[in-house]
């Protein structure tokens, strides 16, 4: 693969159309009209957080990402804890993922007929299908995935023009006045958590490293590109969101899903267009997360840092079957045990594919925050210890020093008091997921002391 493909995948990772979605207008009520300025802040906190991802790749490409960073770091037993929050973090957020590719087809079916179908069997076959592309190869499913990021964003920037246009004589630069922040500094650290929870997925790229032409450049250029379309993209429609609502927030917060309210007011028959681009953003970033999570697990397989059947490839094109089936039977259990435990009203008996997708977003991200924490700490250890001629203060102590300095604002919110069940639980059950890896990871590595000792280098048959 090229840079295209990478950023194509990464920018379908990130889901430009479900993220913005769900996300915008739970930002919008906490930040205010000038909600898009969180989203700006949370593209610098990224960017910072791909920039020290960037340098590692530079030096030493792997399909183990974070887990081959760590590791090679900070020793074996960090690198088993990456490994297990990786594949829980991951995991339980991808459950989200799978959720919506039939809760997504169920509310569009719901909206525009009178049928009203299960989401559950519609997230059983299209997960399924998702699966099997993403089973057929990397090349296949990335073309796949390409052409849906261009249909859902060309109809997402089509609705937001046909928004502007019509509302061009009450165009104002109030979204991005710091003085329309609900609180100021508050508001849009409030709303941070979740513009940053917009981005993830942008860690795409070094997952496919050992699959690409030219990782050391193809990866990093990816990476920033498709940080910054992302960027681009969700503040615009940030910004049209804001506009059609006429500023209003409270509006926006009374909206299930503002984008597609605007859509339907503006666009009328059309507006089913920008549904259908959610169903499709939904299975693009099924597919291109599969990919990308499927192979830093498989990465953890290998080196003996996860279950070695997780290391296990298919020997014709190397694709990481073994992950790929074992992800998708997680997420699935997870779906399915959250179902049974709202049918039984055990956690607030509604069964709303939407309130899973939050949950389970939220509580992917806590666990994924800590792997970016310690990504950042483990860059100058790696650059200082493997790559000392290359080593430079600026690049590889002061930047992610800042990218960790701004996970602090997002630890803070998501972990703060007084939040509704179960989201009041999520920082706890955080806590537990890390000290039980940190376990294992002691007993692991003491039950086998060459655990992580392939790490960091390229392993024999991958086309790095």
């Amino acid at each position: 693969m090229g840079t295209a493909e990478v950023t194509a995948s990464t920018v379908a990772n990130i889901g430009p159309g479900i993220d913005f979605y769900f996300a915008f207008g739970v930002i919008a009520v906490t930040a205010g009209v000038a909600a898009p300025l969180t989203i700006l802040a949370a593209g610098v906190a990224v960017i910072l957080l791909a920039f020290t991802v960037a340098e590692f790749t530079r030096a030493e490409p792997s399909a183990g990402s974070f887990i081959t960073y760590v590791e090679t770091s900070l020793g074996a037993r960090a690198g088993v804890v990456v490994a297990l929050l990786v594949a829980v973090g991951y995991t339980v957020a991808m459950a989200g993922v799978f959720t919506m590719s039939g809760g997504m087809v169920a509310l569009t079916l719901a909206h525009y007929t009178s049928w009203h179908p299960a989401w559950e069997p519609l997230t059983l076959l299209l997960t399924g299908g998702a699966i099997w592309l993403a089973v057929r190869g990397v090349s296949l499913s990335t073309t796949a995935v390409a052409l849906a990021v261009l249909a859902q964003v060309a109809i997402m920037l089509l609705v937001c023009v046909v928004i502007l246009i019509d509302e061009r004589s009450h165009l104002s630069g109030i979204p991005f006045s710091w003085s329309h922040l609900t609180g100021g500094l508050t508001g849009l650290s409030a709303g941070f958590p979740l513009a940053l929870y917009m981005f993830i997925g942008w860690e795409n790229g070094p997952a496919l490293a050992e699959e690409c032409r030219d990782p050391k450049r193809t990866v990093p250029r990816a990476l920033f590109m498709s940080v910054a379309i992302a960027t681009a993209l969700f503040v615009f429609f940030a910004y049209a969101t804001v506009t059609g609502f006429h500023y209003d927030v409270s509006s926006i917060g009374r909206s299930s899903v503002p984008f597609l309210t605007v859509s339907d007011h503006y666009l009328g028959g059309l507006a089913i267009l920008a549904w259908l681009a959610g169903i499709v953003s939904v299975l693009a970033t099924l597919v291109a997360g599969a990919n990308s999570q499927a192979r830093m697990l498989y990465d953890g397989g290998r080196s003996g840092l996860l279950p070695a059947w997780l290391g296990r490839a298919r020997a014709r094109d190397n694709t990481p079957v073994h992950a790929l089936l074992g992800m998708a039977g997680v997420g699935l259990a997870i779906i399915a045990l959250w179902w049974i435990s709202h049918l039984l009203a055990l956690n607030g008996g509604s069964t709303n594919p939407v309130g899973l997708y939050a949950e389970c977003s939220t509580m992917g991200t806590i666990v994924i925050l800590f792997v970016y924490f310690l990504t950042t700490l483990s860059l100058p250890i790696f650059m200082w210890r493997r790559h000392r001629q290359s080593f430079s203060a600026l690049r590889h102590v002061a930047v992610p020093v800042l990218g960790a300095l701004t996970l602090i604002v997002p630890f803070v919110e998501l972990c703060k008091p007084g939040q509704p069940a179960p989201y009041s639980e999520f920082p706890y059950v955080a806590l537990a997921i890390v000290a039980a890896a940190t376990l294992i990871a002691a007993i692991t590595v003491r039950r086998h002391p060459s655990t992580g000792s392939s790490e960091g280098t390229t392993p024999s048959g991958s086309r790095v």
